[in-house]
């Protein structure tokens, strides 16, 4: 028999030490992670056998009322869960230690993958062998399985991930579309930029255009700085740039040459000449446009931007956004794969483009398909009964602020 020790606190240096070498490892199991949700207290718990830490998870304690507590450990706890004594060990200690602090009962999503594939692969793809047995030992201990979900609003977290796996020319493998998409970014001098804190501000409002766009609330300036200031040395905005000035003076040229070309133009070459005034037109309409731009808006403008977090051997893409009036400049592709790129020559195994629908049909999920992405399909949601006899009581009342609260955002989307 295994002599375990549960910890109720464990050192966040060892914490990530574990967490970062585990193959689950996660952003949001990272002890940076409770500096980003400062709005719940947290903990960091843990099992150790002899002198190693063998399970470890970050959890986000909501305070409820009446001195009641709610635990959410996201993509955690961090464990082998297909070692039933440690599962069953880890489980009945973390409700002892939950029960000291009033909770009624603890949410967890841990990363454990139930299916991965490829968006062709789907209709082949297996569950993974081991998940049978992982779902019969949380169910000894004590977790309720939450079932499959296939939309986002029904769970936490994302059931879905689109991932992105580092490979040797990786634009090779990316869609026909994304190719010419990041050649159209080049033609148009669309400028990447790598920056930090500073450029928070200027992120901010391009990601706003996306949330006027969708009809959506995301996050503000606070919010993004908080993350750049959790982590550091391990964090970026990426800035796709319009040069406006060059491109219009590259505009002016290019009519000024197609002016010369028609006055030389002969009347009766009217083939030529055709496509010589269709070129004028479309000449003069973008240097009219950039022309506008200059006066408004500068020497050049910030036309989309993505938010990205290196943790272990992960990046994640966590916000991302564009002014849709630029789109013809493709400078989401850039971001994108500037991000991707950024993630694996800073030693990532994988980059994590985000949740997607479990229908796959979204139109998110047909741009992220572009780069050639695996599909990371969930375990899904378990919770933890700590109180028994308000179990089934405090689920209601979380359901139904669920629904209030989507129904909120909905209305405040239809506004």
């Amino acid at each position: 028999m295994q002599m375990y020790c549960f910890l109720e606190q464990v050192d966040p240096g060892q914490h990530d030490a574990f967490v970062q070498t585990n193959a689950m490892c996660n952003l949001l199991q990272s002890a940076s992670w409770a500096k980003v949700k400062e709005n719940w207290d947290h903990a960091i718990v843990g099992v150790k056998e002899g002198d190693h830490l063998v399970a470890s998870a970050l959890v986000l304690i909501k305070r409820l009322p009446l001195h009641f507590t709610m635990f959410y450990i996201p993509r955690g706890p961090v464990m082998d869960y297909q070692n039933k004594e440690l599962v069953c060990f880890f489980m009945k200690h973390l409700q002892r230690w939950a029960k000291k602090h009033h909770c009624l009962f603890i949410k967890m999503d841990p990363g454990i993958h139930y299916r991965d594939y490829l968006l062709e692969e789907k209709e082949e793809a297996q569950v993974h062998e081991e998940i049978a047995q992982i779902l019969e030992n949380m169910k000894e201990a004590g977790a309720i399985h939450q079932g499959l979900s296939l939309s986002i609003k029904d769970s936490i977290q994302p059931r879905f991930q689109a991932n992105v796996y580092k490979e040797e020319n990786i634009r090779e493998l990316f869609s026909k579309h994304a190719r010419k998409g990041l050649s159209i970014a080049e033609k148009k001098h669309v400028q990447i930029r790598l920056c930090g804190e500073e450029a928070v501000a200027r992120f901010a409002q391009v990601l706003h255009c996306t949330e006027e766009r969708k009809g959506i609330s995301l996050r503000d300036q606070e919010y993004f700085k908080k993350l750049l200031e959790a982590y550091p040395n391990d964090s970026i905005i990426c800035l796709a740039v319009l040069p406006v000035r060059k491109l219009y003076e590259e505009s002016v040229q290019k009519l000024n040459a197609n002016e010369q070309a028609l006055a030389a133009c002969p009347e009766n070459a009217k083939k030529k000449r055709f496509t010589l005034e269709e070129q004028h037109s479309s000449y003069a309409r973008e240097v009219s446009e950039l022309k506008e731009l200059l006066e408004k808006n500068g020497e050049e403008i910030t036309i989309a931007g993505g938010l990205c977090i290196k943790y272990g051997h992960t990046a994640e893409l966590l916000y991302a956004g564009m002014d849709e009036r630029f789109k013809r400049y493709m400078p989401s592709y850039a971001v994108f794969t500037a991000c991707m790129e950024w993630g694996f020559e800073s030693g990532c195994d994988y980059y994590n483009m985000g949740g997607i629908e479990g229908s796959l049909q979204d139109g998110l999920t047909k741009f992220k398909a572009n780069f050639h992405p695996h599909i990371n399909e969930f375990i899904g949601e378990f919770d933890l009964p700590v109180s028994h006899l308000l179990y089934h009581a405090s689920q209601k009342a979380y359901t139904i602020r669920k629904r209030r609260m989507l129904q909120h955002n909905e209305e405040e989307t239809n506004e």
